[in-house]
């Protein structure tokens, strides 16, 4: 009987029907977030709106200098980071054409980034598969994923942490390409052209991806040094071979969109660390104080620095005190929930199910993934491409926060949701190491597996949101309330959430 019923529940684990539900489970959650949540959310709603509606305004993203009417958004015409507002600027002309209604501007422009993030999901799954990840596994991968609070509440408001994840999920399945093609020595010239512009491009939607591009670079350096054996001389005239062998067309495209993307890249980052020795420059840099100051997050920084350059405050000098502070804020707002600016910023502390179960899964997935480093890594090119974006994303991320918090002597940059981008692969890494630690556990896995999901599911997901959240949090629409109070109701007895400010040492949240 224990065996019909632990080999019923692996079929539906590895079944693409499953899959399917996993996406249309997302798709409801984000929704039910991008139609709940009021304007703006806390991931700079505002700000990533307003300068879709300052671009659609501007469409000419290259001026020589600021207008005044950008300054409440910082340093736009040297901001490296603008290619999603700038294309999101022509859809919303697009919506304005047909509704006035902000409010029903800003859902359209949140089904939209429920959109991008959607196709990154299914991107993502290629890789998974690629790395010949059981599809039981897979699944079950993505479903937690997907239940991480923070994953739908971003999905679910316009920001361009969206189109990032669905383009490095792209990239991520071009570069599995590209490394089977180069691994029997067979160079294409249009993929690699393809991955140079996706890059080059993405890197102008995040700079915050220019570290995986770093990773990405580097891993193809060292793989076409090894394969073609020191003899990169041989690869550049295959590359040339197969490039003069394009139709017309192809070339033409080619040429034109690594020009246009050089062009934008030059124009933003590299002329930014020419000219102010950085590639996002400080705003004081390029514009005087008193422009900088009506861009709130600026101000409220530069007033920070000033009292750490006054000795009133001072970073902690110890650097296992930030060490512990970044792995704890990346965890704690992994699975929080936060409303936006309307209510100050409240945030509420993870539920206790949830967030306690991924720290054991990400724990003994570490484990495994340590035990098995050889067999996972010695001979794969796929993984050992996932171990460098991600440990050079990481350095980058703690390092560029550990400046931040010198600047300002307070624990910024800490959030969970940088980690989005990177953050299913580190996960196929744990998921290989689990299905090496546990080969010869085919009952034990399901087990597991089933346990991982119902300690997900009290609570996860959109269900923080609703759980954690009052009025305050909700669109301005009695029908909305209604839904969201009906279901807080119904999950009152059902999840274990404890008190929104816990009193144990154990969550060190007091």
């Amino acid at each position: 009987m224990f065996l019909k019923i632990t080999n019923f529940f692996y079929k539906v684990l590895k079944s693409n029907k499953f899959y399917i539900f996993i996406l249309i489970f997302f798709i409801f959650e984000s929704v039910w977030i991008a139609l709940s949540a009021a304007y703006p959310q806390a991931f700079d709603e505002n700000f990533h709106f307003g300068l879709i509606k300052y671009f659609s305004t501007h469409l000419n993203p290259f001026t020589s200098s600021e207008p005044k009417s950008a300054y409440q958004f910082g340093l736009v015409f040297r901001d490296p980071s603008y290619l999603y507002h700038y294309l999101m600027s022509y859809l919303y002309l697009i919506i304005k054409h047909f509704t006035s209604v902000q409010i029903y501007q800003i859902v359209i422009l949140r089904f939209i980034d429920i959109i991008f993030f959607s196709i990154g999901l299914i991107f993502f799954r290629k890789i998974f598969i690629k790395l010949k990840i059981s599809k039981a596994l897979t699944n079950i991968s993505l479903l937690l994923f997907c239940l991480i609070p923070i994953v739908p509440q971003m999905a679910g408001q316009i920001n361009y942490d969206d189109l990032l994840f669905a383009l490095v999920g792209i990239i991520g399945v071009l570069s599995l390409k590209i490394i089977d093609q180069l691994k029997n020595k067979d160079v294409h010239s249009r993929d690699i052209a393809i991955l140079f512009i996706l890059c080059t491009f993405t890197a102008l939607v995040k700079y915050a991806f220019l570290p995986i591009y770093l990773g990405i670079v580097l891993f193809f350096i060292y793989l076409t040094y090894r394969v073609f054996d020191k003899k990169l001389g041989v690869f550049f005239n295959k590359l040339w071979r197969d490039f003069i062998k394009q139709k017309l067309v192809s070339k033409i495209l080619i040429v034109f969109f690594i020009i246009l993307s050089l062009f934008m890249f030059t124009q933003r980052d590299l002329v930014n660390l020419i000219e102010y020795g950085a590639i996002s420059p400080n705003c004081s840099k390029v514009l005087t104080v008193k422009d900088c100051s009506q861009y709130y997050v600026w101000k409220s920084d530069y007033k920070r620095h000033q009292l750490v350059l006054d000795h009133k405050v001072k970073a902690s000098s110890n650097p296992f005190y930030y060490t512990y502070q970044w792995f704890y804020w990346m965890w704690y707002r992994l699975f929080f929930a936060i409303n936006g600016p309307k209510s100050g910023y409240t945030n509420y502390p993870p539920l206790p199910l949830p967030s306690a179960a991924a720290i054991i899964i990400f724990l003994s997935g570490l484990f495994f993934a340590v035990k098995y480093f050889r067999k996972i890594f010695s001979k794969n090119y796929y993984f050992k491409l996932l171990l460098v974006i991600s440990l050079i994303y990481l350095i980058a991320l703690f390092v560029q926060g550990y400046i931040t918090y010198n600047y300002t002597a307070v624990l910024e940059n800490m959030n969970g949701r940088y980690l989005i981008p990177i953050l299913l692969f580190i996960i196929i890494i744990l998921a290989k190491g689990f299905e090496y630690g546990l080969n010869k556990f085919n009952k034990l896995k399901v087990l597991i597996a089933i346990l991982a999901l119902l300690l997900f599911i009290e609570g996860g997901g959109f269900l923080t949101y609703v759980v954690r959240s009052d009025d305050s949090w909700y669109i301005n629409s009695n029908k909305i309330i209604k839904i969201n109070k009906a279901v807080k109701k119904i999950t009152k007895k059902a999840i274990i959430k404890d008190k929104k400010t816990y009193s144990t040492n154990m969550w060190f949240f007091n």
